[in-house]
């Protein structure tokens, strides 16, 4: 009889940890935008208990090249964030260069840059989109619309870093999309830079917010530093961008990994980089520290990569 009641305390035990764990979070999906026949859909991750302050948000853009993925590549940074008690948001956007393969169309080195280009500003569009619809919705979810964070991965974190350098210069994309007054808290790319058509270098009209970028020094897709592919295409990588910002005074974290290539768009999925994340955010969003954090990791048990950007560039152009 003492058996079975310890066996039945143990089973009860269990099932009360396994709920825990499984309800220390819940996830709301929302349709934020329709657009060129898609609905475009947010999943909106928050932790199950009762907030008494607005709470912080990340909303996360995935990676794929802008031809694949989906937003719950995400998961894992956004169940961290919503445990942290932010309102954590992964989101659907266009797939630009995806829709131009569906419809026959062959991209090479003469339509590089208007295709890619195309393909940022529609995803920056509707990263801007679904920021709005947070931002009506701030009220109803508890949000503090002052500490909106933009993340992602590849594709997800050009979108991001590019989205942030179209508002600090008020292009019409911004403006017209987001209020008057509206300054994201902080952007943390992982392998991201800014891409820009008909651009050399990077001008910033406004002061940025804080940055933490992570970022592979032999990346092969998503160029290091500054690299024009093609005549008139401008790639801008953290080795680039971040040396503006500091001497901006902007609160900077560079976590650059020696000789890795394109594999660290992946790092969110690392607890160690995420409780980087959150503890860069408390630093400069919660106790208004100033900044400028630079690490260099190395990496040998991982073999370093030997690909090139150019190497890349040329798949992407004739190798379809």
């Amino acid at each position: 009889m003492m058996k079975r009641k310890i066996l039945l305390l143990t089973l009860v035990g269990c099932l009360v940890c396994l709920t825990a764990c499984t309800l220390d979070y819940k996830r709301e999906t929302f349709d934020y935008a329709e657009k060129d026949g898609q609905v475009l859909r947010l999943d909106v991750y928050t932790d199950t208990l009762d907030a008494d302050t607005l709470r912080p948000v990340l909303i996360f853009s995935y990676g794929g090249a802008w031809e694949g993925g989906k937003r719950e590549d995400g998961r894992p940074l956004l169940e961290h964030f919503a445990r942290k008690g932010y309102v954590a948001i992964g989101i659907d956007y266009r797939l630009g260069i995806r829709k131009l393969k569906e419809q026959g169309v062959k991209i090479d080195s003469t339509n590089f840059a208007a295709s890619y280009g195309g393909a940022i500003r529609m995803g920056i569009e509707d990263l801007y989109d679904a920021t709005r619809f947070v931002i009506n919705h701030a009220q109803e979810w508890q949000v503090d619309t002052s500490r909106i964070v933009i993340s992602g991965s590849s594709a997800g974190a050009i979108n991001s870093v590019t989205a942030e350098y179209l508002l600090c210069n008020r292009d019409t994309l911004a403006t017209s999309l987001l209020p008057e007054d509206f300054r994201y808290a902080a952007v943390i790319p992982c392998a991201g830079g800014i891409w820009l058509q008909d651009a050399d270098t990077l001008v910033w009209q406004r002061k940025p917010c804080p940055f933490l970028a992570f970022h592979g020094t032999n990346d092969e897709l998503v160029p290091y530093g500054k690299v024009l592919l093609g005549d008139t295409f401008g790639t801008f990588g953290p080795d680039y961008y971040m040396p503006q910002l500091k001497a901006m005074g902007v609160s900077t974290q560079m976590h650059r990994y020696d000789k890795q290539g394109h594999v660290i768009a992946g790092v969110y999925w690392q607890e160690e980089a995420r409780n980087e994340m959150t503890d860069f955010l408390h630093r400069v969003l919660d106790k208004k520290q100033q900044l400028h954090v630079d690490t260099t990791e190395e990496r040998p048990d991982k073999a370093p990569a030997t690909k090139t950007i150019e190497d890349s560039f040329r798949e992407m152009t004739e190798g379809q």
